[in-house]
C-alpha cells in the first residue's frame, strides 16, 4: 500500500484509532468510527484510549482491539504501548488528537498511511496524509480524516454500546436508591470542571423543581463525579428527597446506562453532556463560551435542544472568567420552556 495515494478501503484489514482522553471527545469520534466500519466491512479496528476513558468502549462491537493507554504512562508503559501497537500491525492510523504522544503511536505502529493535521511543525511531517476540515461540527472535523483518505464521510449521531450488565447494574443501583423500576427519570448534572461551563447549582435545583411539579410521578436524578459530591448534596437539599436522588461517583460504564435509563439529561458543556447523547437519550446542553454548532452538534430531531445566549463577548476558549455572562443569561424560565417540549415528546 503506498502512502502517495489514497488506500482502497475494500484492501484494508486493519485501521488504528487514537483518541486519548476526555470522555466527551471520545464520544465525539463515534461517528468517525462509524464511517470507518461502513468503509472497511472486512478491516479490524483498534482503538487506543486512556484509561479513564475506555470504559466508554469496553464491548463495543465495532472496535476489535481496545489498547488502554496509562495517563502519564513512563519509559517502561511507553515501549509496552508501542509493541502492542506494532503487533497490531496497521496499515492506515488515523490520529484524532496529535499531541506528541499520539502521533508517536501512529508513527510506531508501522502504519504506512498516517492521518493528522497541519500546521504542527514536527508532528505534522509524521503523518502521510493531513486533513483539512471545512466544518464548524466537531464530529464533522473528525469525520473530515477519511475525506483525507478518499473515503466515504457518513455522518451520523453519536452512540455508545451500553451492555446488558451496565443496564442492570444500574437498574439494581437505582433500585437501592428507592427508585421504582420504570419510574419517569429525568437527570441532572450541575457539575462541570472548569467554572466558564458550570450553570448556578440554584438553577439546577429550581429546574429540577419544575419538572417536579411537572410530573407528580417523576423522579429528579441528580448526577455528578466524586469531586462534585457537595454540588449534588446542595441541590438535593433544596429538592428534598421524597422525589429526588444523588448519584453521585458511579463508575462510567454504569452512568452511561443510568443515562440512556432516564427520559432526558440536562447538563452543560462538560463530557456527561455528549455520553448523554451518545447514550441516545434527548439532551438538553446548557451552551455557554462555546458554539453550539461547534460542540454540541445534535439534531433535534433526536430529541435534543441547546440553550445558548450568545452574549457580547462568545464564543470564547476561556476556562476562567469574572463576567460569566454567558451563563448568567441562561434562565430558568428559558431552559424549562425547551425541557418541558422534550417530554412532551412521544415516547
Amino acid at each position: 500500500m503506498s502512502p502517495d495515494r489514497p488506500p482502497d478501503p475494500d484492501a484494508v484489514r486493519r485501521v488504528l484509532l487514537v483518541r486519548p482522553r476526555f470522555i466527551g471527545d471520545v464520544c465525539l469520534t463515534l461517528p468517525a468510527l462509524e464511517a470507518v466500519r461502513a468503509a472497511c466491512p472486512s478491516a479490524r479496528i483498534a482503538y487506543v484510549v486512556e484509561r479513564p476513558a475506555a470504559p466508554l468502549l469496553e464491548g463495543d462491537p465495532r472496535v476489535e482491539e481496545l489498547i488502554v493507554a496509562e495517563p502519564g504512562g513512563g519509559a517502561r508503559a511507553g515501549a509496552g504501548l508501542a509493541a502492542r501497537l506494532r503487533r497490531f500491525a496497521p496499515e492506515v492510523a488515523i490520529d484524532f488528537f496529535c499531541n506528541p504522544r499520539t502521533v508517536l503511536w501512529a508513527f510506531l505502529s508501522g502504519a504506512r498511511v498516517r492521518v493528522g493535521y497541519p500546521n504542527k511543525g514536527w508532528r505534522s511531517a509524521l503523518y502521510t496524509h493531513h486533513v483539512r476540515p471545512r466544518t464548524l461540527s466537531a464530529t464533522g472535523f473528525h469525520l473530515a480524516s477519511l475525506a483525507a483518505l478518499g473515503w466515504p464521510e457518513r455522518a451520523g449521531a453519536p452512540r455508545l454500546h451500553v451492555g446488558a450488565a451496565a443496564r442492570a447494574e444500574a437498574e439494581r443501583e437505582l433500585e437501592a436508591l428507592g427508585v421504582p423500576p420504570g419510574a419517569r427519570c429525568v437527570g441532572f448534572h450541575p457539575g462541570a470542571r472548569w467554572m466558564t461551563r458550570r450553570w448556578d447549582p440554584a438553577n439546577f435545583a429550581a429546574l429540577a423543581e419544575r419538572f417536579l411539579a411537572h410530573d407528580r410521578e417523576g423522579v429528579a436524578l441528580v448526577t455528578g463525579g466524586p469531586d462534585d459530591a457537595g454540588i449534588v448534596a446542595g441541590v438535593i437539599e433544596r429538592l428534598g428527597r421524597r422525589r429526588a436522588r444523588a448519584v453521585v461517583g458511579w463508575p462510567l460504564a454504569r452512568f452511561v446506562a443510568l443515562q440512556e435509563r432516564c427520559r432526558a439529561f440536562v447538563c452543560g458543556d462538560t463530557g456527561p453532556l455528549h455520553t448523554a447523547v451518545a447514550a441516545g437519550t434527548p439532551t438538553l446542553g446548557l451552551i455557554s463560551r462555546n458554539r453550539p454548532a461547534m460542540f454540541f452538534p445534535y439534531a433535534e430531531a433526536d430529541g435534543h435542544r441547546a440553550y445558548y445566549a450568545r452574549v457580547e463577548c462568545s464564543p470564547c476558549h476561556r476556562d476562567v472568567c469574572n463576567d460569566l455572562r454567558c451563563l448568567k443569561r441562561l434562565t430558568v424560565e428559558g431552559a424549562w420552556g425547551l425541557l418541558e417540549g422534550m417530554l412532551g415528546r412521544k415516547e
